[in-house]
């Protein structure tokens, strides 16, 4: 029997499970509320969501961490970076391709889910093969990658490989992983909605849904917004993979509402940056190598907010230097954020940085201030960029919005994104989210 299926949201839960479905012959519908952009411009359409927040004493400042000045009128203004469009925020992504183990922190995604009952292994493995998973090769590092990698291990911590899914045979080192692959090296979503549509799947692009009908507790079908007019979708079974700000929303106007929206987290992060005459490394592969603490890591990046506050400290001290994007080394600190946040009912996130989330910055921001120093960056100089969040998560959590099938209350409809992970992993989801979706496949037969 042909089962049919619709598929909300083509990130890398939807259109995983789009592909797995689509090879047992389930006949899919897979719906998507933003467009098909061309090839490289998805960048163009990065979005920023502003968390209102309840606590406005802000970050430590330098002087708090090691007497260094920095930016002390750096106050919380947290946004969150999305991306609405076929392919969702892996387009967009750095192709970092963490594990979440526990060897890396205890609280990993791969212990929430065993706790669970669920166990991911074989899904993280195949899912690696098919991504072209692997640690950046040495001679794919810059010059000032290496270099940090060395003073991280003058100040007795180590920094290894970060995971990409990238096909090195086929990167050319541009750097520019984020705003446009041009020769495809980078594994994105949209290669997995292509095959799903080979096997027949129907993709629909632009169509907002709404909320899931239901029937004496069982699913029926999606409404939703399609060119301007109202349309319903008939099924017996959905999939729900909006992304962790859309998904809780369909939720609630579904009549789902427990737990939903209540333990937001976003992966909070931060960068370190300083002047370092010609260090290129905005032109190196980004996050070429990471340094792991627990709840929080470090990894070589360069932040386009970076230049311009550098040049304004040289200002304030009276410094004429001038400052190019080429000129700057920086480093990322990602956390695992409370799950202290919250969504509203009109779909606005709010949320503080905790005591707790701030002692892990204080701890990143002094290695990161420390490790650029020992590369022999400008002490004077040292910045920090906003905050922001870039995996919002913890917004349907299993165990209280799904349950270890990833179904909710409904039967029939499913949940395969970050709004299912219970707690911050402070590691990039997309594997994992992969993962889920693998299983997921598995689990709906």
């Amino acid at each position: 029997m042909i089962q049919n299926t619709i598929i909300i949201g083509s990130g890398a839960g939807g259109a995983t499970i789009a592909r797995e479905l689509s090879l047992k012959k389930h006949k899919i519908k897979l719906l998507d509320k933003g467009p098909l952009y061309q090839q490289g411009s998805a960048a163009e359409y990065l979005k920023l969501k502003k968390v209102s927040s309840i606590d406005k004493s802000g970050l430590p400042t330098g002087k708090e961490i090691n007497n260094l000045n920095l930016n002390e009128d750096n106050r919380f203004s947290l946004q969150l970076m999305y991306s609405e469009g076929l392919g969702g925020t892996t387009t967009i992504s750095l192709a970092n391709a963490c594990y979440a183990c526990s060897s890396c922190y205890t609280d990993s995604t791969t212990t929430q889910f065993q706790l669970q009952n669920l166990e991911l292994y074989n899904e993280f493995l195949e899912a690696s093969k098919e991504m072209k998973v692997n640690p950046l090769p040495f001679d794919f590092r810059g010059p000032t990658t290496q270099k940090m990698v060395e003073a991280a291990e003058n100040l007795d911590f180590y920094m290894e490989a970060m995971p990409k899914f990238i096909d090195f045979d086929l990167c050319n080192k541009c750097g520019n992983c984020l705003y446009n692959c041009k020769p495809g090296a980078k594994w994105d979503a949209r290669d997995y909605v292509a095959q799903a549509q080979k096997k027949g799947a129907e993709l629909i692009t632009d169509f907002q849904v709404k909320r899931i009908l239901n029937c004496q507790g069982k699913v029926t079908g999606v409404e939703g917004i399609y060119k301007g007019e109202k349309k319903v979708l008939n099924s017996s079974q959905v999939v729900l993979s909006a992304g962790a700000l859309n998904t809780p929303f369909i939720l609630r106007n579904s009549g789902i509402t427990e737990g939903v929206g209540e333990e937001f987290f976003c992966d909070l992060f931060i960068t370190v940056g300083a002047y370092l005459k010609d260090a290129q490394l905005n032109q190196e592969i980004p996050m070429g190598v990471k340094s792991e603490f627990g709840p929080y890591f470090i990894s070589p990046h360069y932040s386009a907010a970076l230049p311009p506050l550098i040049q304004e400290k040289y200002k304030n001290l009276k410094k004429d230097i001038k400052v190019t994007p080429d000129d700057v080394v920086g480093i990322m600190i990602k956390i695992a954020d409370e799950s202290r946040g919250f969504m509203d009912k009109n779909g606005d996130i709010h949320k503080d940085i905790t005591s707790r989330d701030r002692k892990l910055f204080q701890e990143g921001i002094k290695k990161a201030t420390d490790l650029l120093i020992e590369m022999s960056a400008d002490p004077e100089s040292v910045v920090l960029s906003p905050v922001r969040g870039a995996h919002p998560g913890g917004t349907a959590p299993m165990g209280k919005v799904v349950n270890q099938d990833m179904q909710t209350s409904l039967e029939g409809l499913y949940v395969v994104d970050a709004s299912i992970i219970p707690r911050a992993p402070g590691r990039p989801p997309i594997l994992t989210i992969v993962a889920l979706a693998k299983k997921l496949a598995q689990i709906m037969g």
